[in-house]
């Protein structure tokens, strides 16, 4: 419910890094395309864009529109989720188009049930799905949910961190009343950007939004993952595939991977 706090680089990182191991389904419902951009590589995206690929937004109409075929077609799981090179066939993602609001603003009623039906009907191979979400309550949100069994909640430890926190706790709250079948549980907050430029180690400022940081997380009984993400130039490296001198982003981020999959484990989901 917070904009520039990671998400994106989070999840897209845990998506090649859990990919060594396991099949990963990554899932852009950001219509920014940011994860999509990253995962796919740039000449790999425009190549999406100009074939007119299906994408997310097709997930949600249901069907493939009128292209080559005279009439609409139904949606092939194999070709909407594109496999990414370099990884065999253990990350695919489902790819977010910069036309994804316009769709879903002129639909008369889009189906937040699409994305978890799709899944359900096409993965049953994958181990793992990651969705990277917009910092908005809407459609796609609910979309998440519906598609979801935790929440991962980055966060920076900065004035006015936990703004977003009440927001999602009553989301939330409101999604599950709604649907109360469905267990959805945070599974941690992630403290991203943990220091900032020059090395420092936050100072006073950083300590104050921690504190505020614990007492909302101890409100609803969420966990802080230990393992900090420091400020590093070396994660947008990562974010391009480049992997040299990455000073501390490496070491940092192998860390947090593993006290994710520990979690994951005591909650019952062996990775």
């Amino acid at each position: 419910m917070k904009g520039g706090v990671g998400k994106t680089t989070i999840a897209t990182l845990l998506c090649r890094h859990l990919a060594r191991t396991h099949k990963v389904l990554a899932i852009d419902l950001d219509p920014q395309a940011n994860m999509s951009q990253a995962l796919m590589g740039e000449a790999g995206y425009r190549r999406f864009m100009d074939d007119e690929s299906p994408s997310v937004v097709e997930v949600f109409k249901g069907y493939q529109p009128p292209r080559s075929a005279a009439s609409p077609t139904p949606l092939d799981p194999a070709d909407v989720a594109r496999t990414i090179p370099g990884r065999g066939e253990k990350l695919r993602i489902i790819p977010s188009r910069f036309d994804f609001s316009d769709n879903l603003c002129e639909a008369t009623r889009t189906d937040d049930q699409a994305l978890a039906r799709f899944i359900a009907d096409g993965f049953d191979d994958i181990d793992i799905v990651l969705i990277d979400c917009a910092p908005t309550e809407s459609v796609l949100t609910r979309a998440a949910y519906h598609a979801s069994r935790y929440v991962l909640v980055p966060v920076r430890p900065e004035y006015f961190a936990t703004i977003g926190f009440p927001l999602l706790h009553r989301s939330l709250e409101g999604f599950r009343k709604q649907n109360p079948g469905h267990e959805l549980d945070v599974l941690g907050i992630v403290i991203n950007d943990a220091g900032y430029k020059g090395g420092n180690d936050g100072g006073p400022e950083k300590a104050q939004a921690m504190t505020d940081i614990r007492g909302e997380a101890a409100k609803h009984s969420w966990r802080i993952f230990s393992k900090q993400l420091p400020y590093s130039r070396g994660f947008p490296k990562m974010m391009r595939g480049n992997y040299s001198r990455l000073g501390n982003a490496r070491r940092s981020f192998y860390a947090l991977e593993r006290e994710l999959r520990r979690t994951l484990s005591e909650e019952g989901y062996l990775l």
